[in-house]
């Protein structure tokens, strides 16, 4: 037979026994509701995320042609280089 006191740990325990605890425990869940939808909306919003990733990334290209201008400017000549030689090419071909 089941003895009426609650043991520790059982649900009895974490039921608010009086108003007030109810109303703190109903505003507890409020911010947890509150925190998770936030969460969601974030992890749901891809445009922002993409944007987020295309600034950090722009910051970081920008800050290693900063560092390196020299190989910036030679890696710049040889692609137009490249590509006028590859429009040469077709243009003759």
């Amino acid at each position: 037979m089941m003895s009426s006191t609650s043991q520790a740990g059982s649900p009895d325990d974490e039921f608010p026994q009086t108003v007030e605890q109810a109303r703190t425990d109903i505003e507890l869940t409020r911010q947890e509701l509150g925190e998770t939808a936030r969460e969601l909306v974030q992890r749901l919003d891809v445009g922002r995320r993409a944007r987020e990733q295309f600034q950090d990334r722009s910051r970081l290209a920008l800050k290693t042609m900063r560092a390196n201008p020299v190989a910036v400017a030679a890696g710049g000549s040889a692609l137009t280089l490249a590509v006028g030689g590859l429009l040469t090419w077709r243009i003759k071909r």
